[in-house]
């Protein structure tokens, strides 16, 4: 079965080559999601196509030739339905996304995405957690360095819940779009009541040399979201699939976890606290 690539909310085309040309027929394509909806956020969806990796070189803007326009996506909440309006919005990549002011995410609440386009039919189905109660942040200097800077999150684990935490972060103020965190996925199972760990920085496409730490002056928002277990196997999955890519003698020929049927990609609810963080010497700026 041959591997395809799609684009994710991280910037990343990940998935295994193949020496096929990049014109994938439609019919043998797959619909592509990628949706988030948050306690008391409206549902933000993104669709394309897949593609194959190619041996011939393909430049990103290419892939809006794999973009969705004109989908019919709906959200429901067991209750009510909403069609979501597509929109071009260069705060995300690629830019053009689905969305309602006329549904929030609720904690509690578990909600169904549908969406259809031409003879694509892709469904799933997320919870949204409860946001957690608190966490903070420390920056220090990297061993060796006196540009980079690394980020410490501490928070407190709930030790009669079984948990699932998810950071994401962005970093600066040209785009909206949070990115997983490199090893942001974390089970509670190796947690025990207060913990701090790292908050890396997500990979970006048009980034060519990737490093996980911070840079002095950087204004970074980090988003710390509460996950249920089929969120947690979304991210942790792409985690995995990140890992092993950058590894020439462990690489992995595994898709990414899924939880949509009927194509590719993630439907996932948070509750989620966020932070502005400025990166300076010596003080750490939280807004």
């Amino acid at each position: 079965m041959p591997k395809y690539v799609f684009c994710l909310v991280s910037l990343l085309l990940l998935l295994s080559c193949t020496d096929e040309s990049i014109d994938l027929p439609e019919d043998e394509s797959q619909l592509v999601v990628e949706g988030w909806i948050e306690d008391g956020g409206f549902p933000v969806v993104l669709l394309t196509r897949s593609l194959p990796v190619s041996s011939q070189f393909q430049q990103a803007d290419d892939l809006s030739d794999y973009l969705v326009r004109w989908a019919k996506v709906t959200v429901s909440d067991g209750t009510s339905s909403v069609v979501l309006t597509g929109k071009y919005d260069q705060g995300y990549y690629p830019p053009y996304i689905y969305t309602s002011t006329q549904i929030r995410g609720q904690a509690g609440k578990r909600y169904t995405l549908t969406a259809e386009y031409r003879h694509f039919k892709a469904t799933a189905s997320t919870t949204v957690p409860a946001p957690p109660d608190s966490c903070s942040f420390s920056i220090e200097k990297c061993a060796g360095s006196d540009t980079l800077y690394q980020i410490k999150a501490a928070f407190t684990d709930q030790p009669s819940q079984k948990n699932y935490y998810q950071f994401f972060s962005r970093v600066g103020t040209a785009t909206r779009q949070y990115l997983a965190c490199y090893m942001g996925s974390i089970d509670d199972t190796v947690l025990s009541g207060p913990a701090v760990v790292t908050v890396y920085r997500g990979h970006e496409l048009q980034v060519k040399k990737y490093s996980p730490y911070f840079s002095l002056n950087d204004t970074v928002m980090v988003k710390f979201a509460q996950v249920d277990e089929t969120s947690f196997r979304v991210w942790d999955s792409y985690t995995k699939s990140l890992s092993l890519s950058g590894n020439m003698f462990l690489t992995t020929s595994s898709n990414m976890f899924s939880n949509v049927s009927g194509g590719y990609g993630y439907w996932c609810g948070y509750g989620a606290i966020t932070k502005a963080i400025v990166v300076r010497d010596s003080v750490l700026e939280q807004r």
